[in-house]
């Protein structure tokens, strides 16, 4: 695993580091809004006083710490994987490129000793999980590396409700950032209640005390969309149902999320391409106020 020398320095400094998953880039929006993405994050977590950290996977090596000519390169590349945490070994010794999903950036950093990491929705358990057994092995990831990981919620066409109880079975804590309510991703509020953090502050002083316990697991903190950029919850779910339609037989396993993101984005007429941006927008500001918070604990 390659750190590049700005995030290595960053690391020796004691200056808070924030961990970007790369899926963003690969298996997210499409080009070129995906990139536009990543530069937005990458533009907040600096103007909060962190410095952000790409992962990813350059032709079979592991890399922390992208630069924009290598994230415009990943963005554009066709046949890229999206990388699991089953899939490093063979993807590194068949030197491919991917972008890391939220179990791979919590690994990866963890191993790097970063603290905090941002991901998009995270992974979890599927709406047809009693006939598929499709259950994200982001949720396994969090129960055993103690990253505390920003996200907008559970993916939108996933099951919150069993999502949220498997990471409580996993010994996971789940906090939600200045609301009463877990996100819904593409709405403010879902349905599920989840402890509430009010600041950056609280937010690193919290997770200290759960890892300084010797708790191992690590800790999801989900942020809501703004208000001004989110859909109305029957709306976005008569858009994610038609989604989960189409996907029926064209995609299957991992293969199933970046089919219906997006058919998302073509059902919304790339509605939901802004509303994303605007919720990793303001994930990405949390997450580097986290950090700072951290490092100065």
């Amino acid at each position: 695993m390659e750190i590049s020398p700005r995030i290595k320095a960053a690391l020796a400094r004691g200056e808070a580091v924030v961990g970007v998953e790369s899926s963003l880039l690969t298996h997210g929006l499409s080009y070129p809004k995906s990139l536009e993405l990543v530069r937005d994050i990458e533009q907040n977590i600096r103007g909060q006083g962190a410095e952000p950290a790409v992962f990813a996977m350059l032709e079979g090596k592991l890399r922390i710490g992208l630069e924009p000519e290598e994230q415009e390169w990943l963005a554009r590349a066709k046949g890229t994987i999206k990388l699991t945490l089953a899939d490093l070994g063979s993807a590194a010794a068949k030197l491919c490129s991917g972008g890391t999903t939220a179990a791979t950036t919590a690994w990866m950093a963890h191993r790097a000793g970063i603290r905090v990491a941002l991901a998009g929705g995270l992974g979890g358990v599927h709406r047809d999980v009693g006939e598929t057994w499709d259950i994200s092995g982001d949720l396994s990831a969090m129960g055993h590396y103690p990253v505390l990981m920003f996200c907008g919620g559970i993916k939108t066409f996933l099951d919150i409700g069993k999502s949220l109880e498997a990471l409580e079975t996993l010994g996971v804590p789940v906090w939600t950032y200045r609301s009463d309510r877990f996100p819904g991703y593409f709405t403010p509020r879902s349905a599920f209640a989840k402890l509430r953090v009010d600041s950056a502050t609280e937010a690193a002083v919290m997770a200290s005390a759960h890892w300084k316990l010797g708790l191992e697991t690590g800790i999801v903190l989900g942020v809501p969309i703004p208000e001004e950029s989110a859909f109305d919850a029957e709306e976005i779910e008569s858009v994610v149902s038609a989604a989960l339609q189409e996907a029926k037989g064209k995609a299957g396993g991992k293969g199933v999320t970046p089919y219906i993101i997006r058919a998302i984005e073509e059902h919304t007429k790339g509605r939901s391409a802004e509303a994303n941006r605007a919720l990793l927008v303001e994930a990405a500001r949390a997450a580097a106020e986290t950090a700072v918070a951290l490092s100065k604990l």
